[in-house]
């Protein structure tokens, strides 16, 4: 049902790809750097890099291959219904609420070296070491002036829970040196996802890196 259900999300992903705007019923959040900007939902939470000290390891960030990105910058949101940043941990698979969150890394020379589509999604979430995963969209991605990436729609069986599926949309980009790494990544479990496939699309859509000017 799952894989019916994103083979027509995906067609729907292309064609929302370019139409991302901002409304009164949304948040817009500029990072302090003016690294990126998006926009959520004004029923959802959102939760400044402040916000997220406590977190061992920020949000959607993994290392990949023994390299490490250490976050520079980054935004924590959920449509949770109270407003709790210990909710952005919660395992995908599980959740009944979209979650989500954006960060901008660094890139050390030696990582530069080792680059690539595979690097740029696994230090996300790791989802290809996972059971029964597939990507349903799998497709190169640009900002144009060198902000290149990828964008990925998948599913997975969570490992540590075998009965239950989480589905994830994001973005992964890097700048035209590759000494930064950006991403923006949402998801929930199966059926959250189908029921707010509108919200999670919209939200992605509307991020956009590299706006200093």
């Amino acid at each position: 049902m799952l894989r019916r259900h994103l083979r027509f999300l995906a067609l729907a992903l292309a064609l929302a790809a370019c139409a991302a705007n901002t409304s009164a019923d949304e948040i817009t959040y500029v990072d302090p750097g003016k690294l990126s900007i998006f926009s959520i939902p004004n029923n959802w939470n959102l939760y400044e890099f402040k916000d997220l000290s406590s977190f061992e390891q920020f949000p959607f960030t993994a290392s990949v291959e023994g390299l490490a990105f250490p976050v520079i910058s980054g935004a924590g949101f959920s449509a949770a219904p109270s407003r709790r940043p210990e909710d952005l941990g919660v395992p995908l698979a599980e959740a009944d609420y979209p979650i989500g969150a954006t960060a901008v890394r660094q890139v050390s020379a030696d990582a530069r070296e080792r680059l690539s589509r595979f690097v740029l999604t696994q230090s996300v979430i790791p989802y290809r070491s996972f059971p029964d995963m597939y990507e349903f969209v799998s497709e190169d991605f640009s900002f144009g002036a060198g902000y290149d990436g990828v964008r990925r729609l998948v599913r997975y069986v969570d490992p540590d829970n075998p009965g239950s599926i989480a589905a994830v949309y994001m973005l992964a980009v890097t700048d035209p040196a590759d000494q930064r790494m950006y991403s923006m990544v949402v998801g929930c479990s199966e059926s959250c996802f189908s029921e707010n496939q509108a919200a999670i699309e919209r939200v992605v859509d509307s991020w956009i890196v590299n706006v200093k000017n």
